[in-house]
């Protein structure tokens, strides 16, 4: 029987009466919060899509102060650049000053693609003209800031009729870079791009390699904020120390669909409607990643004989240490080979010296089979190994870039491309530096600065070694195997 109320009529007739009523009064403000979460959500999706990495392309941030529609178009076009795809990234660079001839730092992406790889093949005067003319256009573009600014003079001393020759050239524009990430710590890309220039600045008369050094600790350290970057994982595995690398063609992408075009168009009307957070999204407004302290940290990992070894554990001794695998077909085994002959060349002072080899393949490098692997080599070389997890954060700890490739396609065989440096842990368990793969084909050369770091002069005639731990705080200061 129906609920009545006082005056006899029935309850629940009033009760929804009194809710149409109510709603009523609210229909304008509720209707406005629906089209205001679907129409954010709509943006929120779109932001999401229209800002989503191309798996071939990666993913880096790159603030420009040109307008919000050109923003993704120049992501990509300085991902090409750092993918050595200088011809589509100078044309992805020109499309931006077509549509926005007062987009400064555009011109520098023009400039930057005519210098291509010059480890590979310097600049021809042709490509230097057109940088010259792209870095004038620059010069009267009106949307810039100051941080653009300072890109664009470090690209003008590369290109600078008064430099009589390139060494020259690339020693200033090192110098101009260096200030450009002391001044903006925070932009990922001025680290970088100021590794590239100490490895354009090295010369062969430093055996130290200190520009390669300082270039691969600054890249591991961006790498470690930057795992998805387009262009940190092959400068760490191939370019540094390895001059006449170009990589794989690259396929081009096809974008402009028009479909794709119709839907941007469309979405575009709700940045129209005010919605500032679109324009946010959309313009990768993204803070930079707090910097971290440096190389190395503590790990627990396991040896042949199944005991546990700890970063601890050789404290008082020096560590060598080295990521690899077992199944390495060339790398792997020449770096073990060099650490070898280092320990026989350094004679007593060897004792004071452990060198370690951390595999970064747990699913088949067993604590056993790591250890016949070193053992192989060299009796005083310890092998350790662990699980996925325990592996993965070592791995972080240090900065090294691994990835895992299948060997045939379809096939469950597969390899690892990854970084290939040997970490210099001082007694106290800190990174003091490194020796790139490149130095490990010349044994000689990693026995004199271990001399140098502990405190025993090199014979006469012998290259010096790098002194003191390398301070890679910027506001203070694989190889395909």
């Amino acid at each position: 029987m129906a609920a009545r109320n006082r005056y006899g009529c029935d309850a629940l007739p009033l009760m929804w009466a009194r809710a149409r009523v109510a709603l009523s009064r609210h229909t304008r403000p509720l209707a406005a919060f629906i089209l205001s979460v679907m129409t954010l959500s709509a943006a929120w999706g779109f932001a999401s899509w229209y800002m989503a990495q191309d798996e071939r392309l990666g993913v880096l941030h790159f603030q420009t102060s040109c307008g919000w529609q050109n923003q993704r178009e120049f992501i990509r076009a300085t991902s090409l650049l750092h993918l050595f795809q200088f011809s589509d990234a100078e044309a992805a660079y020109r499309a931006i000053v077509d549509r926005e001839p007062g987009c400064a730092i555009a011109y520098w992406g023009i400039a930057m693609s005519r210098l291509q790889n010059p480890l590979y093949a310097l600049p021809t005067e042709a490509d230097v003209n057109v940088a010259r003319q792209a870095l004038g256009s620059a010069a009267t573009a009106y949307h810039t800031s100051a941080r653009e600014r300072a890109y664009l003079n470090a690209a003008s001393v590369l290109f600078t009729p008064s430099a009589s020759d390139w060494p020259s050239r690339f020693t200033a524009y090192a110098q101009a870079m260096e200030q450009v990430a002391r001044q903006y710590p925070d932009d990922r890309e001025a680290t970088i791009f100021y590794a590239l220039a100490l490895n354009l600045a090295a010369t062969p008369a430093d055996i130290s390699r200190s520009h390669q050094t300082k270039a691969a600790e600054l890249l591991l350290q961006a790498f470690s904020d930057e795992p998805d970057h387009p262009g940190i994982s092959h400068y760490l595995t191939f370019c540094l120390g390895h001059t006449g690398y170009q990589p794989k063609p690259f396929e081009r992408d096809t974008m402009a669909k028009p479909a794709q075009r119709i839907l941007l168009g469309a979405f575009a009307l709700l940045a129209l409607l005010g919605l500032g957070t679109f324009v946010t999204f959309t313009s990768d407004l993204r803070p930079g990643a707090g910097r971290s302290t440096g190389i190395g940290g503590p790990f627990v990992l396991t040896a042949s004989d199944g005991t546990a070894v700890t970063d601890r554990t050789f404290r008082g001794r020096w560590m060598l240490i080295y990521f690899g695998y077992t199944h390495c077909p060339d790398i792997c085994p020449t770096t073990l080979l060099a650490v070898s002959k280092v320990l026989e060349r350094l004679g007593p002072l060897a004792d004071k010296v452990q060198p370690i080899f951390i595999s970064i393949d747990p699913e088949r490098d067993t604590p056993k089979v790591v250890g016949e692997f070193v053992n192989s080599f060299d009796t005083r070389i310890l092998g350790l190994t662990g699980g996925p997890e325990e592996i993965a954060a070592v791995a972080k700890q240090f900065r090294v870039y691994y990835k895992k490739e299948a060997a045939i396609e379809g096939s469950n065989d597969y390899f690892l491309e990854h970084s290939s440096y040997i970490y210099v842990m001082g007694p106290d368990g800190r990174y003091v530096t490194l020796f790139a793969h490149s130095e490990t084909e010349a044994p000689d050369q990693m026995v004199a600065r271990l001399q140098t770091l502990l405190g025993v002069a090199a014979p006469s005639g012998d290259a010096k070694g790098v002194s003191g731990r390398i301070e890679i705080n910027m506001a203070t200061s694989p190889h395909h195997s």
